[in-house]
């Protein structure tokens, strides 16, 4: 998931709300990709999720990518070209500025996730963090996301469904009471065999998910080395608090 673990669906009220929060993030320094932290923690293992599809050239882009921190990685870990696409003139401005951060360049587009201005199979690696929960019906984004990619190329997202966990439990009233919390503003139940679902149906091939992050609100670092192991089990499934996606486009 990007900075702050959100992105806006482009409704222009909620895309202007998510505008003004980006703001708040402009005069801040880039994402810290270095210091230990719970995010670079959860960065290590989609970094490790996302390992065997990293190739040695190619172009990558990020849907919704906020500060662009997953991104970041993946241009970190491997030499591609990368592009980042949000809705959010303010959440491009803070991707930018981490390109500057770690001396990669990154071509930022504003752009609505749901109608795309790329081109038709033009991106080897379709990123999302954070981003499909979003979206009361995610299918139009996963439809694009898809239809950018190359014959043989990689999707990968990663989603924190509208559900209790251990770690989220904390969120309770908050999820309650706020109403970018509501379903579908905020965060949509569909849970990961929904989205292996429809990645099947619009074409898409070797569809895996992991449930992940399963550890208290507490103390969430010391207890991630004990916990990690139940990511990908039925636990995970169960108690972690967002999955992560990949799959291939036939073809």
């Amino acid at each position: 998931m990007s900075e702050n673990g959100v992105q806006a669906p482009a409704e222009p009220d909620s895309v202007a709300a998510w505008n003004e929060t980006w703001k708040g993030s402009l005069d801040a320094s880039p994402p810290d990709l270095d210091t230990p932290s719970l995010e670079n923690d959860i960065d290590r293992l989609k970094l490790e999720f996302l390992a065997p599809f990293l190739g040695k050239k190619g172009r990558a882009v990020e849907i919704g990518c906020g500060s662009a921190r997953l991104l970041a990685r993946v241009g970190k870990a491997a030499p591609l070209e990368l592009f980042a696409v949000d809705t959010s003139p303010a959440a491009l401005a803070v991707a930018r500025a981490t390109s500057k951060a770690i001396g990669i360049p990154i071509t930022c587009i504003q752009s609505d996730a749901r109608h795309l201005d790329l081109e038709t199979g033009s991106f080897d690696l379709v990123l999302s963090g954070g981003l499909l929960e979003h979206f009361p019906d995610p299918r139009p984004v996963l439809a694009e996301m898809v239809r950018i990619l190359r014959p043989g190329g990689v999707f990968y997202a990663d989603v924190v469904p509208r559900k209790l966990s251990w770690y989220r439990r904390r969120d309770l009233f908050r999820m309650i009471r706020s109403p970018w919390m509501l379903p579908g503003v905020y965060e949509s139940a569909f849970g990961a065999r929904y989205y292996r679902r429809v990645l099947e149906e619009l074409g898409c091939v070797d569809v895996v998910s992991r449930g992940c992050g399963v550890y208290p609100a507490r103390n969430p670092r010391k207890w991630l080395r004990y916990t990690e192991r139940l990511d990908g089990t039925a636990i995970g499934d169960l108690l972690g608090w967002y999955f992560m996606l990949s799959a291939r486009k036939a073809g």
